[in-house]
């Protein structure tokens, strides 16, 4: 068990949170996983109508999503639902999962992962793209950080 007494505690409203753009996306960052010792990370991510990841797969950490706005597919292991406000998803290390927005205006999720590390992820693909989109990169990025993007379903 790692030592927590050097973790501060955080009240982070929108207006200070760390604004990144991965994939494109609007997200802000509201829990670092340098703030929680490795052991989390917070993330609320607004989308558009239509956006949201390709199926895709992480091996090292879980994955949660709650909806706070708006209408989503989401699909996990091939198994389709459609969700809206107050849903929670949880999806294990190794699960196919992807989700889109399909309602008729912004949708946001807020999405954490235990262990903290999507947050690191996508802002190692922010930086990647503020300098231009980059194949080699980008699958460098996916193996640093576990991450697969899988045909849908599988």
């Amino acid at each position: 068990m790692s030592e927590t007494s050097d973790l501060a505690p955080r009240i982070v409203p929108v207006e200070t949170a760390e604004a990144i753009r991965p994939f494109g996306l609007d997200m802000k960052v509201r829990v670092d996983a340098a703030a929680t010792g490795g052991a989390f990370s917070a993330i609320v991510v607004e989308l558009k109508p239509g956006e949201g990841p390709p199926p895709h797969l992480h091996r090292d950490r879980e994955e949660y999503f709650y909806v706070l706005e708006g209408t989503f597919r989401m699909s996990v292991n091939g198994s389709e639902s459609e969700i809206g406000p107050d849903t929670l998803v949880f999806t294990p290390r190794g699960a196919v999962h992807s989700f889109s927005n399909i309602g008729a205006s912004n949708g946001r999720i807020l999405e954490w992962t235990i262990p903290g590390s999507n947050e690191p992820y996508f802002r190692a693909v922010h930086e990647m793209g503020e300098r231009g989109f980059d194949l080699e990169r980008m699958a460098e990025i996916n193996r640093q950080f576990a991450t697969e993007f899988t045909e849908a379903g599988h």
